[in-house]
């Protein structure tokens, strides 16, 4: 008995097919912002307000970083602080060096953004003075805490990024409508195109890899009749390049005269 040897693609195609389901959940499970400290996805609002100090100074006030350096960080959500005779002004997050007294703007409220990836939610703020400062506070859901925040400290990858986790109650999403519309892009959920766009080629790979499946191993196929209706999909290219030649030639090329 002989062996047929199956192309590499295939596989990949196959095993894409069974990634892409798990890919599809999370971005349409997009939590999309609506404030400074809120958003919501299909679970409900995830609502920073409760830890909000509206007293002008900042609920994480001065926390050390991992490393045990004489930066200091500190962190407001949803309101504005002030910190360092104003070197901090208006600010939702301020890096400081204790053995200069030195203060550094790490962004405002009106720069926070929600930023969804495969594992995690995070909140960005950034601010550009004598250079660009980014602050990324990764949001941590623990119906346990009412909040703790680790400070990671400056990514070694990455100068100028500062990074620290909030482990809290309130970075859980509370029960209540599925998320409201936002502008479509990365950070302002996902347009109705890109979701018919993702779906159909989900489809396509899906359809694709179940027939090569199908075409190998139960009819035997090989060559180009592992492909899935290979006849029809032939057939239906040519019909479209006729169609397209057809319409720029104005009917005018040999073989389409008139009735």
């Amino acid at each position: 008995m002989t062996h047929r040897s199956i192309h590499p693609v295939y596989i990949c195609l196959l095993l894409y097919s069974f990634a892409l389901t798990p890919s599809l959940t999370q971005v349409l499970d997009t939590c999309v912002q609506e404030t400074s400290c809120t958003c919501k996805n299909s679970k409900g609002t995830i609502d920073l307000t409760p830890l909000a100090n509206t007293a002008g100074s900042a609920r994480f006030l001065d926390l050390s970083d991992a490393s045990g350096s004489n930066f200091k960080y500190s962190w407001n959500p949803c309101q504005d602080f002030t910190e360092g005779s104003g070197s901090c002004d208006k600010v939702a997050g301020c890096q400081s060096d204790s053995s200069t007294a030195t203060y550094y703007n790490l962004g405002d409220q009106a720069s926070a953004q929600f930023v969804n990836d495969a594992t995690s939610l995070s909140l960005h703020y950034s601010a550009t003075t004598d250079i660009t400062r980014t602050m990324i506070v990764t949001l941590t859901c623990d119906e346990t805490q009412e909040d703790t925040l680790s400070i990671t400290g400056e990514d070694p990858n990455n100068p100028g990024t500062y990074l620290m986790t909030l482990t809290s109650k309130y970075a859980c999403p509370k029960a209540g409508p599925g998320p409201t519309k936002g502008p479509p892009g990365p950070d302002g959920g996902i347009s109705i195109g890109s979701i018919l766009i993702i779906i159909f080629f989900a489809t396509v790979v899906v359809y694709m890899s179940g027939g090569v499946a199908v075409q190998t191993f139960v009819r035997r196929a090989s060559g180009r009749d592992m492909v899935p209706n290979y006849g029809l999909w032939t057939t239906l290219l040519g019909l479209i390049k006729d169609g397209f030649l057809f319409s720029f030639s104005c009917g005018r090329r040999t073989g389409y005269g008139k009735a």
